[in-house]
């Protein structure tokens, strides 16, 4: 099909063959060069055609851009030639920003710029694909993974146009292709381009631009830009929009009180905190507040993925196995347990003996399956297969008191431990199906949590201190109102033991751990399952940074994982060359420990 180029033509339909419009008579092959195949868009002032370049050999498929200097109706003489004198300029701006920009590789080449029968015409590289627009309709929203891998694939876009002193003013999903004819074509990697340059705007190598024309689509355009002030952050602004739009399929105008952004509470997902604090900085109405450049941005962007340990130390513990680990806060001083019944603490890089808490009188006659300090940390607990807590004094090394004495013994052995982050409530999972709750202060119980159908291996209190979760043998995860000890949602999927349960520090992600050799990870809120990830052998221990952006997992396998939680990345492996049954973060995030069944604890250091 050949499509008629002359904007009065009643009928431009015509067969390919056809070398003049049956209609109107006009040539069909405009400057002897390009045939029009389809209108694929229509502006006030230009229409845009799907083209074939009849003069090269592989007749390459083009996109071609027709001025149309038209009045509007209901305006008068004076505002047509006003907006005429806009929409020109406008036009030839394009031409010029892509002449200028398109030798990037995500942005399309400007192929001719000439005038045919007083029309002027703009042809540029076409780009096989769909904008993200089309991309959001059809496949739904972007979760973590997507929107930092769609920000790192665009952002140095922005960067080339704004270095070459241009802002871009119109950035919106309509104008962000992704190359590809199908989901499965898209490799994520450099496949997004850039369109739209009519409203870009060159500047002085001051970057502020003097009040000016108003331009770009409301709903994503900065507060200076509105007012005719439009910086090198305007288009950050506009990106941070088109974010939050991708991660709440959500019209931008529905998403905004005022000034102010209110997207969070849209997220079909949780996002991390770090990915939270950079779309809200993007997103600062004041300059001041808002990134100034886009080399900001990717600064936070990448230092939120970026981290690479070093072996620190490796603590020999005699041979038996090490069940738990945990540090002080002062991050020098490593806890640990086991199957040799006893507690030992270590004092980092002295190459010192352990101290025992406890000595032959007062310590346990099972094996330690649980350490866990209070937040001032002053005070450790532990749990053990005697059936019995014990609450220590770090400072002293003196037991303060022992929670379940003989009567524990009926509870079973207790197989994990759980410390409310205001340190007043304590939490112990039982061999008889049941979660203690205690205060931890006086050491009364508080309560029984009951409905497992098997042991309880694995306990976690959430950061408000409001919800409990609880991991057992019967395979299934159940979260608690800890204020009421009534059950809110049974977690059911994994095939075998629910080992370990971590939550991250923001409340947001659970993080279960198993003998099935998965980790699967749960939105708190709702029980949402959000991910699984695979491992080579059961997972035993989970544990989250303090600043949630890595998941560490210790597997039979004899390596710790480590994973984003958010995006599902694997950021790495770090062997311990035996079974891992246990993993802790410092308090800091700096450091990292591993329990292992060869009895010694791993110290690992992260570098960045």
């Amino acid at each position: 099909m050949s499509y008629c180029y002359n904007p009065t033509c009643q009928k431009p339909q015509n067969p390919d063959k056809n070398i003049f419009c049956q209609s109107c008579g006009a040539k069909l092959i405009l400057r002897e060069h390009y045939r029009l195949l389809k209108p694929i868009g229509i502006g006030t002032f230009s229409r845009t055609f799907l083209a074939v370049d009849q003069d090269i050999p592989s007749k390459p498929i083009c996109v071609i851009k027709q001025f149309l200097p038209v009045g509007i109706p209901g305006k008068n003489a004076a505002q047509n030639i006003s907006e005429i004198e806009k929409a020109s300029a406008s036009f030839s701006r394009e031409a010029l920003q892509l002449d200028k920009l398109g030798k990037h590789p995500q942005i399309p080449s400007l192929l001719a710029y000439f005038v045919v029968s007083s029309y002027r015409y703009l042809v540029q590289e076409y780009i096989e694909g769909k904008n993200l627009a089309q991309e959001l309709k059809e496949q739904g929203t972007f979760n973590e993974q997507k929107i930092r891998k769609f920000l790192r694939e665009i952002l140095p876009v922005l960067q080339f146009i704004h270095k070459n002193q241009v802002i871009h003013r119109d950035i919106k999903p309509e104008n962000i292709i992704r190359r590809g004819t199908n989901e499965n074509e898209y490799d994520w990697g450099r496949n997004l381009y850039l369109v739209g340059f009519g409203a870009a705007k060159a500047i002085s190598t001051n970057p502020a631009v003097k009040s000016g024309t108003v331009i770009g689509s409301p709903e994503y355009t900065a507060p200076e830009q509105l007012i005719g002030q439009a910086v090198f952050a305007s288009d950050i602004y506009s990106l941070g929009v088109v974010c939050i739009q991708l991660m709440t399929l959500l019209d931008p105008f529905d998403l905004r009180h005022g000034e102010e952004w209110l997207w969070q509470e849209h997220l079909p997902r949780p996002v991390s905190t770090s990915l939270n604090n950079i779309i809200d900085r993007m997103l600062e109405p004041a300059l001041q507040q808002r990134y100034h450049s886009v080399e900001e941005v990717l600064n936070d962007l990448m230092q939120t993925t970026k981290s690479s340990w070093e072996g620190y130390e490796s603590l020999e513990s005699y041979g038996d196995q090490v069940r738990t680990v945990a540090f002080s806060i002062d991050g020098q001083t490593v806890v640990s347990g086991g199957e040799d019944n006893s507690i030992k603490v270590w004092t980092l890089k002295t190459g010192s003996e352990p101290r025992t808490l406890g000595g032959w009188m007062f310590s346990h006659s099972g094996w330690v399956q649980e350490v866990a300090f209070s937040s001032d940390g002053q005070t450790l607990v532990s749990g053990s297969n005697d059936g019995t807590v014990k609450v220590w004094n770090l400072g002293t090394g003196k037991l303060v008191r022992t929670l379940g004495g003989w009567l524990g013994q009926d509870w079973g052995a207790v197989q994990a431990i759980a410390i409310s982050q205001d340190g007043q409530i304590l939490a112990s999972g039982h061999g008889d199906k049941t979660v203690k709750v205690w205060y931890l202060n006086s050491g009364k119980m508080r309560g029984y949590l009951k409905g497992h159908t098997a042991w309880v291996e694995s306990v976690a209190i959430s950061p408000d201190g409001k919800v409990l979760a609880s991991g057992s043998g019967d395979k299934t995860i159940k979260l608690w109102d800890v204020g009421t000890g009534r059950l809110l949602l049974t977690l059911t999927g994994h095939s075998d033991v629910v080992r370990s349960v971590a939550i991250a520090p923001d409340g947001q992600i659970l993080a279960s751990g198993s003998s099935d050799n998965t980790i699967r990870l749960w939105q708190l809120a709702t029980g949402d399952l959000l991910g699984i990830l695979q491992h080579p052998d059961g997972v035993n221990a989970v544990a989250i940074s303090p600043d949630g952006l890595i998941l560490a997992s210790g597997c039979r396998d004899g390596n710790m994982y480590l994973w984003n939680p958010y995006t599902m990345e694997e950021l790495g492996v770090l062997s311990q060359e035996a079974v891992v049954n246990a993993v802790t973060f410092s308090v800091d995030g700096q450091m990292l420990a591993a329990g292992c069944g060869d009895g010694s604890v791993g110290i690992w250091r992260r570098l960045s």
